[in-house]
């Protein structure tokens, strides 16, 4: 795990940049090491941490677990993601945390959260962008262990990842009083997470973030037994993927309405 500090310290909680939490996942470490190259001034202390370099360097998702769901970690664990987890929770205990990834489900951007709060809704406001998923109905992940959300930034391994990253990290440090300027602030829309779709031999063949209507074809069995999969009841399709997932397919959500209408 790397770790770089930047910027003063003062009476303010610190903010901490996490990228690589999957090895391949590389569009925040890229971002990162765009942004520290422009030297730029901080205002606000920041902790900008690259978590799986192991596994970004072999270009694997991971070495032993998915670190994503190893938390809360263990320090004597043999898995080096379960020993990983432990030193990255201690990390970022006192920080406000934004988390890059990247996907195979979604091109646009777009923000998730665990356990909504008032930073979270700080946070999540600074990113600029305008969709929110809230994942609370899943345990685990870094953001169930952290004040903090994860940002979405594109297809996995790609420039438009990579761009998407280093734009959201600077309007967001921005936002957030570390870097020197000004944003116009943002609503979002809000996804609730309330069920998910088991993978078994189905193709995804709807669109993400588009209402699915009772009745309506979603996916389709690959095995030809039993053709196309409709939704038994109306629900909106959030990371959804034919290759996404080893167990699921993806997540079942509630569009809730606009951020600024929602109690934290």
């Amino acid at each position: 795990m790397y770790c770089l500090e930047r910027g003063p310290v003062d009476d303010r909680r610190p903010i901490a940049v996490v990228a690589a939490l999957h090895g391949d996942e590389p569009c925040g470490a890229y971002a990162i090491a765009d942004l520290l190259a422009t030297d730029p001034a901080f205002q606000r202390r920041v902790k900008f941490v690259v978590a799986n370099e192991r596994a970004m360097e072999a270009g694997e998702r991971y070495v032993d677990d998915d670190l994503n769901r190893a938390f809360p970690g263990d320090p004597h664990s043999r898995s080096h993601e379960r020993r990983l987890a432990a030193r990255l929770r201690e990390e970022l205990a006192d920080a406000e945390v934004i988390t890059f990834h990247s996907t195979d489900a979604e091109p646009t951007p777009f923000a998730l959260l665990q356990n909504p709060s008032e930073t979270t809704d700080a946070v999540v406001r600074a990113t600029g962008l305008e969709q929110i998923v809230d994942i609370s109905y899943v345990d685990g992940g870094l953001e169930d262990v952290v004040d903090g959300v994860a940002v979405e930034c594109g297809p996995m391994r790609t420039r438009g990842a990579a761009e998407s990253a280093r734009g959201i990290l600077e309007r967001f440090l921005t936002a957030r009083g570390a870097l020197p300027g000004a944003v116009e602030p943002v609503d979002l829309d809000v996804y609730r997470v309330d069920g998910v779709v088991d993978r078994g031999d189905l193709a995804f063949t709807g669109r993400n973030f588009q209402r699915v209507h009772a009745g309506d074809a979603f996916a389709v069995d690959t095995t030809g037994d039993d053709g196309e999969i409709t939704a038994p009841e109306p629900f909106t399709p959030v990371l959804m993927a034919t290759d996404g997932y080893d167990d699921m397919l993806g997540f079942q959500a509630t569009n809730v309405g606009p951020l600024s209408e929602l109690e934290p």
